[in-house]
């Protein structure tokens, strides 16, 4: 008697792949993170890898809310790495570049320094000192007021340059409190602007500039057409 056999068993059907997300961008951070950090203590060349590095840290941060966490991470810290590598082998190579020709550092101070009158600021080519604060009454032919109490300040600039430079490149200017102080122009009392000639190198110009007296601190910023400004304060 003939028994019919049961079907044979369906194939179990396979799991769908779980899908990646991002996982494109976190290979791509990781490969960026490499190339900076390669690239990092080649001066010059390490500005683009800087940029690269600086690109593959955005795409791992995005890629941190992917598939693939561990790979972004690992290319976000090779980023960070790329961009902090670089910039100590820059600023080696710049202190290296200083010590052979010789540019000082230890004694000077950034542009944007403040500083106390009687104090000296050391820049790329003068150095500017701002002292000597002396009290007198405007005379009757000053401007732009007369018989008024002010304050007077002697500036010093010493080029120590290789080059003549131009006294008419400095812009003296003045705060007294919170509000613009007036500048004095008084022949009497010796006031009469910053002067415009050149200073030869090794060579040293002093002048005198005054200003409107107003309660509060005197704040006197020295300028250049260049890029060098300070801040000279009077405590009061």
């Amino acid at each position: 008697m003939y028994t019919p056999q049961p079907p044979p068993p369906a194939p179990m059907a396979h799991a769908a792949p779980r899908p990646t997300k991002f996982a494109g961008l976190a290979w791509t951070g990781l490969i960026l993170g490499i190339v900076g950090v390669v690239g990092s203590p080649i001066i010059f060349f390490n500005n683009l890898t800087a940029v690269v590095a600086g690109v593959g840290l955005v795409l791992g941060v995005i890629a941190l809310f992917g598939s693939k966490k561990i790979l972004a991470a690992i290319g976000v810290v090779l980023c960070v790495l790329a961009v902090v590598f670089t910039v100590i082998a820059q600023g080696a190579a710049v202190k290296e570049l200083n010590e052979k020709f010789g540019l000082p550092e230890t004694d000077k101070k950034a542009s944007g320094q403040t500083y106390a009158v009687g104090e000296t600021h050391r820049g790329t080519a003068v150095d500017i000192t701002v002292a000597d604060p002396k009290a007198f009454t405007t005379s009757e032919y000053a401007a732009p007021v007369q018989k008024a109490k002010a304050t007077s300040f002697q500036v010093t600039v010493v080029n120590h340059s290789d080059k003549p430079w131009s006294a008419a490149m400095l812009v003296v200017q003045a705060t007294t409190g919170n509000t613009s102080a007036e500048q004095v122009f008084d022949t009497e009392a010796g006031l009469g602007g910053a002067p415009s000639q050149d200073i030869l190198p090794g060579k040293e110009l002093t002048f005198r500039v005054g200003f409107v007296d107003a309660p509060g601190d005197v704040t006197i910023q020295v300028g250049s057409v260049t890029d060098e400004k300070v801040y000279f304060v009077q405590k009061r």
